[in-house]
């Protein structure tokens, strides 16, 4: 079982999920550091600071992906190699058919973490019903 989870949370890292959201990091991180920005007051020089930190994060993560690829590629046979590889595109597949449902859902939702102007963390909501 452990295994499986393993592999199947390998199988998604280093699906086409992954290239997707390369492919949207940009646009990603202009969005979370605007967010970070607003919500913490940033300077510009912590902006910067800040837009440094996340491309640095980025970056870790392709090299963690591309050698967790290497390191699978290297104790499967070629034929599972194949396999592997027929499963990553159908994923990727999945997921860039899935994109546009998603996109729809984020923006019938409006802001992400806000629900009828409440928070959904659940300290939060607790918090501001009294109910810690």
């Amino acid at each position: 079982m452990k295994k499986t989870l393993i592999l199947s949370l390998s199988l998604f890292a280093l699906s086409g999920a992954g290239t997707v959201l390369a492919n949207d990091h940009g646009q990603h991180m202009e969005k979370r550091l605007t967010h970070m920005t607003d919500k913490l007051s940033l300077s510009d020089t912590q902006a910067a600071a800040m837009r440094d930190i996340l491309t640095e994060q980025h970056q870790a993560m392709q090299q963690v992906r591309a050698e967790t690829h290497s390191k699978i590629q290297s104790i499967l046979t070629p034929e599972q190699q194949t396999k592997f590889d027929t499963l990553r595109d159908e994923r990727s597949e999945r997921w860039s058919q899935r994109r546009p449902h998603r996109e729809d859902c984020k923006q019938a939702r409006g802001k992400r973490g806000e629900r009828d102007g409440e928070s959904r963390r659940w300290g939060k909501r607790n918090r501001d019903s009294g109910a810690e």
